[in-house]
């Protein structure tokens, strides 16, 4: 059977069992288009894996550092390099120093508003596997919606058409919304998993940076 744009526009009388190849064939631009939109969600799935990873987040060699400077009471020094660390846990420590003038509890609670404000920029990144997910399912849904009306339109002309006519003319639109589920099976399957470690590890960072808060209150004495 040719592949056309819409699946299932050429019903004919095909008899012999279609292998998965010509299948696919018969979603026409569909199909390479959900397969396109899954192999970008794979790529978007391994760069939120990789930005969610601790060495990415919080940076043993940033604990160190901040950790010494905050022993030593340099709360200006570790407000500097947190700043210029551009991570998570920069981003947390920066937020709780600007505060230490208010005591620990000013201290914690804005910590906790930069943990609320980060855990909203980098969720809507992983959110974007759960929205191609939504779009996968769309385009296999158009596509299969085409692909009925496609085949009623050739089975109208038909004169005497058969079942298997029909069979095959709606199994090849079904095969639209099948590979639509496949793919959105993953994207959904990866946001989920990208969801849980984020979750994980916001909590993770955040305890590092209440830590280094009270080390901050604590060292206050040494260093005047």
């Amino acid at each position: 059977m040719p592949c056309t744009f819409f699946p299932a526009l050429a019903v004919a009388a095909l008899r012999e069992p279609q292998s998965m190849t010509s299948l696919f064939q018969s979603t026409g631009i569909v199909g390479p288009l959900m397969l396109l939109a899954g192999a970008i969600t794979f790529v978007v799935a391994v760069r939120r894996w990789l930005e969610l990873r601790p060495s990415r987040l919080a940076p043993e060699s940033l604990q160190r550092s901040l950790e010494l400077k905050l022993h030593d009471g340099q709360h200006g020094a570790a407000l500097q390099a947190a700043l210029e660390s551009k991570t998570l846990l920069g981003e947390l420590v920066a937020a709780g120093l600007r505060l230490r003038a208010g005591g620990l509890d000013e201290m914690l609670a804005n910590i906790e508003r930069a943990t609320g404000k980060e855990s909203l920029r980098h969720g809507n990144r992983v959110a974007n596997l759960s929205r191609w997910g939504g779009a996968v399912l769309l385009i296999g849904l158009w596509g299969t919606t085409a692909g009925l009306i496609s085949t009623m339109a050739v089975l109208s002309r038909l004169k005497d058409p058969t079942t298997s006519d029909f069979v095959t003319g709606i199994g090849e639109s079904l095969v639209c919304v099948a590979v639509a589920l496949l793919v959105a099976l993953f994207c959904f399957g990866a946001f989920f998993l990208m969801d849980s470690k984020l979750t994980r590890q916001l909590l993770a960072v955040r305890e590092i940076a209440e830590e280094m808060a009270r080390e901050a209150v604590e060292s206050a004495p040494r260093a005047g």
